[in-house]
């Protein structure tokens, strides 16, 4: 029915309905009009608004959201357990009992950031039913109030954002200020944002959700579906002034894996390997010895990994392109005696010793090629200093005689430790579902690399080079484990230390270290 097809009469019912002060909802006053005038619920608020000239009025919030507007959370507690849920959704049964268990278990309060989101065709609701309601299981954790965890982190439970929001984290980059934040999303996503040197890292991620997957039937509905993860944050609060988080995603059953802790129908067990670890670039010349001993005596015996891992294990500065129109750089490396070929490999080479035994990758990466660069483009006269004239030589022998097919960083690697895979450029090699021999410098045909790209692919990828670390769909950046300033990258700076681990489960948590007073660490677990 149209408009002007109205008698006086229906129009006036419009408006009765509209000013009925007690009985349903006005979603449902709009919902029985529309059914009553054979036309859609949107139309009738259109006729009320641009037609009768009538003001939409807003529902009565939920008694439930009204308390949740007031939740303090417990500062007695260090550890919080962050997720979301959807209204008019049942939740994810087993998943809760494990949170649940979780919780119990590592002493943690559980916040579920709840969010509206209608959905006509959802199977949970009918299209008549209030959609206004929230599993009974959940109430008592649901928070829509901001919760400052301590100086450096908050959880933005008042900020809504709709579930099917392909960026949920854009456009609030300055609103915590400082401060890191955790938003309430299905959708597993991780950004961070750079800072001025002295600053504290700002790092915004999300949640994942603790119901079940409801979205509409359209291309929108299905592809937040698809990012769809039935997950949650883990804060952890060392003091005022430190905190930890991982994002953790479950299966379908609801089982997970939190670094060492395995909690399936809730039973809790520890895990004592991973399927894999990809360390953040390595750059041995500017390697932070403080993450790599921290992750050799802390993180590996608690969690051994079955393959390893390495992107970008050599500097090159002895030889970088980056430094040759630079002579006071030039005499910098000069007179410290980093301008040394033959020292940097051999420091790679010592390096490289703790992780003998262990089943060892290193990914082709472009500061790897910065020395096959350096043999291609110079010539023993243009050399900068005579101290690489036997490098040059020697290595330039060993291309030319085809025992460095895939460059020279892996043709010595390999002659000391000749059971380390080095991995060509085109090399495919997946854990559990997870590309992982993909530095993170080159994508598609030749271009440079990024992580939206990534995320297009067809398969889930966890790339570095970076140096700073984010999520984006099945994509995942590590980060670094060298120091977080080298001299060029100055002013506004995103880096951070940081490994990425993929569990039997398949699914990926990112491991990141802090500087806190008492050291280096990942965890208060």
């Amino acid at each position: 029915m149209r408009f002007k097809d109205l008698t006086q009469e229906q129009k006036d019912h419009i408006i009765n309905t509209y000013n009925q002060k007690d009985g349903e909802s006005f979603e449902k006053r709009a919902i029985s009009l529309s059914l009553t005038y054979d036309c859609s619920e949107r139309t009738i608020r259109k006729w009320m608004s641009e037609k009768l000239g009538l003001k939409e009025r807003i529902d009565i919030v939920p008694e439930v959201l009204e308390i949740a507007k007031t939740k303090i959370h417990d500062d007695g507690k260090k550890r919080f357990l962050i997720t979301s849920a959807q209204s008019a959704t049942p939740v994810n049964k087993s998943f809760l009992t494990n949170l649940e268990a979780y919780a119990e278990h590592i002493d943690a309060e559980i916040l579920v950031i709840p969010f509206r989101y209608k959905n006509p065709t959802s199977v949970f609701t009918n299209k008549e039913e209030n959609n206004d309601w929230w599993d009974p299981k959940i109430v008592k954790y649901l928070t829509l109030n901001r919760h400052d965890l301590n100086n450096g982190i908050s959880v933005l439970s008042d900020v809504p954002i709709q579930p099917t929001a392909t960026s949920p984290l854009n456009g609030l980059e300055g609103m915590t200020g400082e401060h890191s934040c955790v938003v309430g999303h299905p959708r597993m996503e991780l950004k961070t944002i750079p800072v001025m040197e002295g600053c504290r890292p700002k790092i915004m991620f999300t949640t994942g959700a603790c119901t079940k997957p409801n979205f509409t039937s359209s291309k929108v509905g299905k592809k937040g579906e698809f990012h769809f993860t039935t997950g949650f944050s883990i804060v952890e609060i060392k003091d005022d002034e430190t905190f930890f988080f991982r994002q953790v995603s479950a299966n379908a059953n609801g089982e997970f894996i939190d670094l060492f802790y395995h909690v399936k129908k809730g039973i809790i067990s520890k895990e004592t390997e991973v399927e894999a670890i990809a360390f953040g670039d390595i750059h041995v010349a500017n390697v932070d010895d403080r993450v790599i001993n921290t992750t050799l005596d802390h993180l590996f015996p608690r969690l051994k990994p079955k393959a390893i891992f390495f992107h970008d294990i050599i500097d090159s500065e002895s030889i970088s392109h980056h430094n040759l129109k630079n002579p006071f750089k030039l005499h910098e490396q000069e007179m410290n005696g980093s301008n040394s070929l033959q020292k940097e490999i051999n420091d790679m080479i010592d390096w490289l010793r703790p992780f003998k035994d262990y089943n060892v990758h290193i990914v082709k990466s472009n500061h790897d090629t910065h020395i096959d660069q350096f043999l291609q483009t110079t010539s023993l006269q243009k050399i900068t200093t005579l101290k690489n004239a036997i490098p040059y030589m020697v290595y330039s022998l060993a291309t030319l005689n085809g025992e460095a097919p895939n460059g020279i960083v892996p043709y010595v690697i390999n002659k000391h430790y000749p059971k380390f895979k080095c991995l060509g450029i085109d090399d495919n090699v997946t854990v559990k579902g997870w590309l992982m021999s993909v530095h993170g410098h080159l994508g598609a045909s030749g271009s440079r690399g990024s992580l939206p790209q990534y995320s297009r692919l067809s398969t889930k990828i966890m790339v570095g080079h970076s140096h700073t670390i984010g999520r984006i769909g099945g994509a995942i950046s590590v980060g670094c484990s060298c120091k977080l300033r080298v001299g060029f990258n100055t002013s506004f700076n995103g880096w951070l230390n940081a490994h990425g681990i993929i569990n039997r489960l398949g699914k990926a948590q990112l491991i990141v270290f802090f500087n806190t007073k008492d050291g280096m660490e990942y965890t208060t677990l």
